[in-house]
């Protein structure tokens, strides 16, 4: 191969990235061979100062996307402050991994100084022997507000509140807030000043451009407001999300069964909420399980499907049983075998049209128990139609290609009767599930599925052995 003359080498880099003109963001496909390319370099100190400008969730982006030896290698480079946030940012079962190689006293410095609810999140998931290592290198006060935010039950507003945040009492002074509020120590995402009583119940909040343009004299529960609702600690995240949702809100406080202002929840950690729950329904509606990463062992990803899978096996095996009980009829007429498959098909597919609408309004706090029989009877209606409908096109084409009119006719009655059921069974069963306490997207699909396969079976095969 010929080498290029020199001036247009030359020429070439003028179209060539500078490291510098590397946008840092995940977006762009340079960003991450850059820095990697530093690594293998052992260039350290312009690796440090990449790393400083990207955002901590591109940093766990990437660190996702390196086996641990190499990610670790590279968390080693950040500042203690920064370290913190990625490992906030990464998923639980790649945090935990990376924490494990930690040592218990760069831990602890790691978790000293973060706000409580992400020193919380980057414990979570180790042995509480482990905790309590770690935590005794933590400062005493800090300590005990950790340890205080990691006795909340999971998934509870309690568990993904902030307790950093501006608190001043009803009787002082508008400059006496503005002073509490420059000498805290958590200066971002400040939208509000909580008010509370001597006691420390919550007692109202004030808006930042409302406290500034005050008189300094005017004392807090003179211009409070109240237009927050204060959650209580042990509501459900789900429940939290739609109250954010609803009153579009940024910030709220959070309280104790008697009142006492403990924290505060904002929008950014309702984004993660949301995320996570959306994330949860659609992988348990599949039967993964929302901890398995590309790095996850393939033994316990194996494991975690294999009770779905043995599910679906009962159930294909119940189908089997109602197919060999109708041997006879279908040996009258081998075609039933090649059609009868489309009974079940079109079944469960109308079955899931009625579950997502049915867990979507399970989601969104929309199920009222008075709204069942309407719901029931829109259902029926919309089965019957489509069955009519869906039915009637499949009842011509295998008219036209088996020249069997009653054949016909029986695809078509098994079609509007099977869809009928499968809208019912896919507006009932979420609902059943979550009046039992069980997840409606986790049992939902195997449920339906299993039900319009072997009703659907059934009925054709009944009606083929009555008529033919």
């Amino acid at each position: 191969m010929r080498e290029l003359p020199s001036e247009k080498k030359d020429h070439l880099k003028d179209y060539l990235p500078e490291p510098d003109s590397i946008s840092l963001h995940r977006e762009d496909e340079n960003w991450q061979e850059h820095l990697l390319d530093l690594w293998d370099k052992r260039k350290r100190e312009e690796l440090k100062g990449i790393l400083q400008e990207l955002h901590p969730s591109d940093i766990a982006f990437l660190l996702e996307r390196l086996d641990l030896d190499k990610g670790y290698s590279i968390l080693g480079e950040l500042s203690l402050e920064i370290k913190g946030d990625v490992l906030a940012e990464l998923p639980d079962i790649l945090r935990e991994e990376y924490v494990r190689r930690m040592g218990m006293v760069e831990i602890a410095s790691v978790v000293e100084g973060q706000a409580s609810g992400k020193a919380v999140h980057v414990l979570e998931g180790l042995e509480k022997e482990t905790i309590q290592q770690i935590l005794s290198y933590v400062p005493p006060l800090r300590r005990i507000r950790i340890i205080e935010h990691l006795n909340y039950p999971e998934n509870t507003a309690g568990s993904i509140m902030t307790k950093e945040m501006v608190t001043v009492q009803t009787e002082q002074t508008v400059q006496k807030a503005i002073s509490i509020l420059r000498k805290t120590r958590e200066k971002e995402k400040i939208h509000n000043i909580f008010v509370a009583n001597k006691e420390g119940c919550y007692q109202g909040h004030i808006p930042l451009a409302k406290l500034v343009l005050s008189k300094p004299e005017t004392k807090a529960k003179r211009i409070m407001e109240n237009e927050l609702i204060p959650i209580p600690v042990d509501t459900d995240q789900e429940e939290v999300a739609r109250i954010f949702t609803r009153y579009d809100f940024i910030t709220a406080p959070v309280i104790s069964s008697s009142g006492v202002l403990l924290g505060r929840i904002t929008a950014d950690d309702i984004l993660e909420v949301v995320q996570e729950e959306a994330s949860e329904d659609i992988l348990s509606m599949a039967g993964v399980s929302e901890e398995e990463t590309l790095s996850s062992p393939f033994i316990r990803s194996s494991f975690k499907r294999t009770g779905w899978l043995l599910l679906n096996l009962i159930s294909a095996f119940l189908s089997s049983v109602v197919i060999q009980s109708f041997g006879h009829t279908i040996e009258k007429s081998i075609v039933l075998a090649a059609i009868m498959p489309i009974v079940a098909s079109i079944g469960g597919s109308a079955g899931g049209q009625s579950m997502a609408l049915a867990v979507r309004r399970i989601a969104l706090g929309n199920l009222r128990r008075g709204q069942t029989r309407r719901r029931l009877r829109k259902e029926f209606a919309v089965g019957l139609l489509n069955g009519i409908v869906v039915g009637g096109i499949a009842a011509l084409i295998v008219y036209f290609v088996t020249k069997d009119l009653l054949l016909s006719s029986i695809l078509l009655m098994a079609l509007c009767g099977n869809m009928i059921f499968a809208t019912s069974a896919g507006t009932l069963i979420p609902q059943l599930l979550y009046y039992l306490r069980i997840d409606p997207a986790v049992g939902s699909v195997i449920l339906i599925t299993s039900c319009t396969d072997i009703f659907g079976f059934f009925l054709f095969l009944s009606l083929a052995f009555l008529l033919l």
